[in-house]
């Protein structure tokens, strides 16, 4: 398989996991809004269903035990993330001390059902920031080896 054809599946794979993580963060983010009664008067038409928030903790979970796996070195390869960037999104990660201690957290509070705070969107939210950066870095592989 030709260089291109490598960064460009391996592209496409982060693209879906960025967006199915993407949209799931956006689900529980909606969720958290909604539970502030101020804000479900403010915004009438925004509403969350059992199902949506169950289809985003499904993407989540394992997407977040993943990382935990990979910080804790218990993993090598990742479904979610690929392999030509794994190292460098595995040391842009690590470099959140606390990351571990907050995703252990977020992943218990997600498998019981119970509510996301906003200090778990801000970890979601740094995921997905770093998760971007990843994406953007691998576009410009795919541009620069396409000349």
């Amino acid at each position: 398989m030709s260089e291109i054809s490598v960064i460009s599946n391996q592209y496409d794979k982060l693209v879906s996991t960025s967006d199915k993580v993407n949209n799931s963060v956006v689900t529980f983010k909606k969720s958290s809004l909604l539970r502030d009664k101020s804000n479900t008067v403010k915004y009438p038409k925004l509403t969350v269903s059992v199902e949506e928030i169950e289809r985003a903790k499904n993407i989540l979970v394992p997407f977040l035990t993943n990382i935990q796996n990979l910080l804790n070195e218990d993993a090598q390869e990742s479904e979610f993330i690929p392999a030509l960037i794994l190292e460098d999104y595995k040391s842009r990660l690590a470099k959140n001390q606390f990351l571990a201690e907050d995703l252990n957290g977020l992943i218990n509070k997600m498998t019981s059902n119970n509510s996301i705070a906003s200090e778990d969107i801000v970890v979601l939210d740094d995921i997905l920031a770093i998760l971007d950066t990843e994406r953007s870095t691998l576009f410009r592989k795919l541009r620069t080896a396409r000349g």
